[in-house]
């Protein structure tokens, strides 16, 4: 509880700036942890969840904020994004201090799984994407895992598990890409068929997609990511917590 610093006045005494500055300080730095809270944290601290994101390659390829600039011919899979360390409060966990910057070689015994389940679409080696995306957020798993081959090892792991299935399960639903704009889908009927069959709230993440015929800042909507939650180790899948939003509304394209 802060307490108030209130003066006597029948005293008629001022209390002595030392005195004011030890109370002062309980306060500011209660107001200043607070604030803290609320934004980014970096460093070593423990995070709540993981973020396992899966992107549609045809969606990626299709961004106007990519160029359309893809140098792989994107196939109709989900393939990996990120694995991102999380706080239930929805404060981002990012650009971590600890551990060190990323090497390959540490990865090399899982190399070709990796630029199966993690492509990079915009540039011909994955490297650059696999280093950007420990730099910024695998690094804040060191407190779980020990190196960078845990980490990626186990992203590798959800991507056997989860992204054919993600994909098994719109098909089985009969939601199918197409490029024909009179078919569209809402972000709730998706994410129910992905709910009924994992258990789990998974939350749903859109972006634009470039229509010639559309002015820039008015490209249509579609689904881009699709995010699974996991406990810290990303082993146990939770229902993402409700301070992950979707950003998916009204009518969403499919993008083949």
């Amino acid at each position: 509880m802060v307490r108030m610093l209130v003066l006597n006045p029948a005293s008629r005494k001022m209390e002595s700036p030392k005195v004011l500055n030890r109370l002062a300080t309980p306060v500011f730095l209660i107001f200043f942890l607070t604030i803290s809270s609320m934004f980014s944290v970096s460093g070593s601290e423990p995070y709540d969840y993981m973020q396992y994101v899966v992107q549609w390659q045809p969606a990626v390829c299709s961004n106007p904020k990519n160029n359309r600039r893809c140098t792989k011919l994107p196939k109709q899979n989900f393939t990996i994004h990120g694995l991102w360390p999380s706080n239930f409060s929805g404060a981002h966990v990012i650009d971590c201090r600890q551990g060190h910057a990323f090497d390959i070689n540490e990865v090399r015994p899982i190399r070709a799984e990796l630029d199966e389940c993690w492509p990079d679409m915009l540039r011909r080696s994955n490297d650059f994407f696999w280093g950007a995306e420990w730099g910024k957020h695998g690094r804040c798993s060191l407190n779980v895992f020990s190196n960078q081959f845990e980490y990626f090892n186990r992203s590798v792991t959800l991507c056997n598990m989860y992204n054919r299935r993600i994909k098994d399960i719109l098909w089985r639903a009969q939601i199918y890409p197409s490029d024909n704009r009179g078919v569209v889908w809402t972000s709730p009927s998706i994410a129910k068929e992905i709910h009924n069959v994992f258990g789990k709230r998974p939350v749903l993440r859109c972006d634009d997609k470039y229509d010639p015929g559309a002015r820039s800042g008015h490209y249509p909507k579609q689904l881009q990511e699709v995010i699974l939650c996991f406990d810290e180790k990303g082993e146990v899948l939770i229902d993402c917590p409700r301070s992950r939003e979707t950003n998916c509304h009204g009518f969403i394209l499919f993008s083949p």
